[in-house]
């Protein structure tokens, strides 16, 4: 669990970063638009990542405190 935690860590920092390089570089709509597009896809993996190991703990009694 912990690779998939990081890997949408590091889909929303690319994401990031590719909407801050195409917005001061003038690179274009498509590439802005396609930085914003996954910045968000990475956000909602981590959120959806963050209710999934919620409701795994849920399921083993042993683990909530």
């Amino acid at each position: 669990m912990r690779y998939l935690r990081w890997t949408s860590y590091a889909i929303t920092l690319a994401g990031i970063l590719l909407a801050l390089v195409a917005g001061l570089a003038s690179l274009g709509d498509v590439w802005l638009l396609a930085g914003i597009l996954l910045a968000w896809a990475g956000i909602v993996k981590i959120i959806v990542v963050m209710i999934w190991e919620h409701v795994a703990d849920l399921k083993h009694p042993e683990n909530v405190p």
